[in-house]
């Protein structure tokens, strides 16, 4: 799972010197903007008509649709703590826009899972010897970098495999490379031993594999989503704070 810490602290440092601008209030009708005055980088807008709110920004935009007032819906990411809490499994399903575009693939999550898959293969004993330093070349240079090759890199993974042989008089052994099985079954048939006797039947054992590859989510959200979950929230309370500060001022 994405660090929303991190994102949280990269938004913070992004926005640091944002001021909003009120482009549209009409009721349901808004359109506000944030951006630094002495930089163009990071800005958006957030739009709302009934029931639907677009956030427009620097580089990604997304449109929601769950109730009347999409500012009220967000406003839950707001509490008492004064942090920003995102809540982007359930507001993505209200996406009425591009919903696959904010799941990406996550290469530090593809590898914590291959990592964990491995330890517990140790952890069960069914992880031959030196597995570990097989996967660590797998990940530093396996082609890992998109989804389709790091599926492929695990589908193709093979280690350990070794070739068992066994004679019909009792007689066995396991061996790494397919032609020293066969020095040894040469070996134990000797001129001396018929052949009728001793009957040398050889299989091959697989080692270790990664299985059911194609049950594995190797995907994210993506940053720019969790961004700018972080923004809409953030933008709501600069304009729940300027409306309460006219209110105040009109009471006074």
């Amino acid at each position: 799972m994405s660090d929303y810490s991190k994102i949280a602290e990269r938004f913070a440092k992004e926005t640091a010197a944002h001021e909003m601008t009120v482009l549209h209030d009409d009721g349901l009708y808004r359109h506000l903007r944030f951006k630094d005055p002495n930089y163009f980088g990071y800005w958006f807008d957030l739009i709302t008509v009934p029931g639907v709110l677009i956030f427009r920004g620097d580089g990604a935009s997304y449109v929601f649709a769950r109730i009347t007032d999409m500012f009220e819906f967000f406003r839950s990411g707001t509490w008492d703590d004064g942090l920003i809490h995102i809540n982007p499994h359930y507001w993505a399903e209200k996406l009425t826009s591009d919903s696959d575009s904010v799941m990406k693939y996550d290469q530090d999550l593809f590898e914590r899972q291959v990592k964990e898959y491995v330890a517990e293969a140790i952890k069960e004993g069914t992880a031959p010897r030196g597995i570990s330093r097989a996967v660590r070349d797998l990940l530093e240079n396996g082609d890992i970098t998109h989804e389709d090759g790091a599926r492929r890199e695990l589908e193709e993974f093979r280690y350990g495999d070794t070739v068992k042989v066994s004679c019909t008089c009792g007689a066995e052994d396991e061996f790494a490379e397919p032609s020293v099985a066969e020095s040894w079954r040469r070996r134990h048939i000797t001129p001396e031993n018929a052949q009728a006797q001793h009957r040398v039947k050889r299989e091959r054992v697989e080692g270790f594999r990664f299985y059911d590859v194609w049950e594995w989510d190797f995907k994210d959200f993506d940053w720019r989503f969790l961004w700018a979950c972080h923004a809409i929230v953030w933008g709501i309370q600069q304009y729940d704070a300027l409306k309460a500060a006219q209110k105040a001022e009109v009471a006074s």
